[in-house]
């Protein structure tokens, strides 16, 4: 029996190439659904990675397909047998969002990640204190958050920048995000400084977009775009949650602002000058 699941980069991945092979066969959802005496509701739902599928029913969609690839067929029997494995993130059900846990679980299986944040610190850099100040400012839920357990879960989310074939960090932070003093000067400090040592990591590249910069194309918001081996998706936030566009032409609209904000931006030797000034002026 298939599994109501969150969507992770494997079963969004293995639901793309899922719908891939009906439209190679020239079926519309309806029509796959009937061939393969499924509903076209629980269809759309194992094509978009919200639902598992186990393989005796995976290899039954193939043959009715006449998908018969071997090499392919056995690629895609083991990206269903990967697609419902937990990560540490599920222990935290209660306390994140669904937009959130969907956003741990595609950030830990991404092999690179793409952040511009117009007034924060991307979560992956942030330091204990300044993440406990952005948290605690948060009223968005209509309850007081529980600050050390979000912080916890931000901190953890952190180690995928430490681990052995971790995923590539490409930030560009807005000089407004380097002076807002969430938490205070001294925790703000800190937080610079953390910035600095951060950006000397190889996998970590860190650009500063200053005032001085003028008019650029990111001014209608933050966002971040995870990429896999074959999956691209960015996540665009609001004030209670956040939706992720799958489109290509969405992602290579977001790409294309994101190199505009790149050339735009200080290198990153100058930016990492650009934070050592603001530090020891402060």
């Amino acid at each position: 029996m298939e599994n109501a699941q969150r969507p992770t980069m494997r079963s969004r991945k293995l639901g793309q190439r899922l719908r891939a092979i009906r439209e190679e066969r020239g079926l519309t959802l309806q029509q796959a659904a009937r061939v393969l005496n499924r509903t076209p509701s629980s269809l759309s739902k194992l094509e978009t990675g919200k639902r598992g599928i186990r393989r005796p029913a995976l290899e039954n969609m193939l043959d009715r397909y006449g998908y018969a690839d071997p090499v392919q067929r056995a690629a895609l029997f083991d990206l269903a047998r990967h697609t419902t494995a937990k990560g540490w993130w599920y222990r935290y059900e209660g306390k994140l969002s669904p937009s959130m846990l969907d956003y741990i679980s595609l950030e830990a299986e991404a092999r690179s990640i793409r952040s511009f944040q117009l007034h924060l610190i991307p979560g992956l850099l942030q330091t204990v204190n300044y993440a406990r100040a952005v948290i605690a400012s948060g009223i968005s839920q209509g309850m007081e958050p529980d600050i050390d357990g979000l912080t916890e879960i931000r901190m953890r989310r952190q180690k995928i920048l430490f681990k052995e074939g971790g995923p590539g960090l490409w930030a560009i932070v807005c000089e407004a995000a380097l002076r807002q003093e969430f938490g205070g000067p001294g925790v703000l400090k800190g937080q610079l400084r953390n910035l600095v040592e951060l950006s000397k990591l190889p996998n970590v590249t860190l650009q500063v977009l200053p005032y001085s910069a003028g008019a650029h194309p990111g001014h209608n918001g933050s966002f971040t775009t995870l990429r896999s081996d074959e999956l691209s998706v960015v996540l665009v936030e609001n004030l209670t949650s956040g939706w992720y566009l799958e489109n290509p032409d969405d992602i290579r609209r977001h790409d294309v602002v994101f190199d505009h904000l790149r050339s735009a931006a200080l290198s990153p030797d100058d930016s990492r000058s650009f934070i050592e000034r603001l530090i020891s002026e402060s």
